[in-house]
């Protein structure tokens, strides 16, 4: 009985380390300069126009840990957004993103609702997203957010571990990104702001 439990244990752990071994072990470096950056990806989008990138704080950056990352103001048929994706090259880096629940109400932010999730589906995937409205002052924005490993999207970064994971078995493949699309809707209602909601959904996927 010993001897079997030892085997198993032998077994498991031979089982653990090639795990291990597969997704930490391969390194995509070189392929990512292939990418063009993401400035010059979502400079263009159908039926907006883009206003300004901004840049972040080098601290902001450093924090976050980012490799590459668009923050950007749009105008469009239905007023102004804001898109920030944060993006990573490699498994590492799973959980350099932090929740607009945090960073918002960092920076003076009150959180108006709890985050609520849906699901708006994208030439056919499905972008699984937390919703929360927030304000500043007279300012209020609808914030939808979520995390995305190829076309697997979440709202829960262990969820999202588990997709690099897989993706990095399966594909050899580490990027992953944050996506964050802000809409002001001070001078609009809450559900004319929803309608809006698409904007980054359907270019992040024919980019990522």
């Amino acid at each position: 009985m010993g001897i079997k439990s030892e085997i198993k244990l032998i077994v498991l752990a031979v089982l653990f380390s090639c795990a291990c071994v597969a997704v930490y072990g391969w390194d995509k470096t070189a392929e990512t300069n292939k990418k063009p950056p993401l400035t010059e990806t979502f400079h263009n989008i159908e039926r907006y126009t883009l206003l300004r990138n901004i840049k972040l704080a080098d601290n902001a950056f450093e924090m976050l840990n980012l490799d590459d990352y668009v923050f950007a103001d749009y105008a469009g048929p239905s007023g102004q957004v804001n898109l920030y994706i944060g993006y990573y090259f490699s498994s590492d880096k799973a959980y350099a993103s932090h929740s607009p629940t945090i960073c918002y109400p960092s920076q003076g932010w009150k959180l108006d609702s709890e985050p609520s999730s849906g699901k708006h589906i994208v030439r056919g995937q499905p972008i699984n997203y937390n919703e929360i409205v927030t304000s500043f002052g007279h300012q209020r924005e609808l914030v939808l957010y979520w995390y995305q490993a190829r076309l697997h999207t979440n709202t829960q970064v262990y969820k999202n571990k588990i997709d690099i994971g897989l993706n990095k078995i399966a594909f050899h493949d580490n990027d992953h990104g944050f996506v964050r699309v802000a809409l002001s809707f001070s001078d609009r209602s809450y559900d004319d702001t929803k309608g809006m909601r698409s904007l980054s959904s359907t270019h992040f996927i024919r980019n990522l």
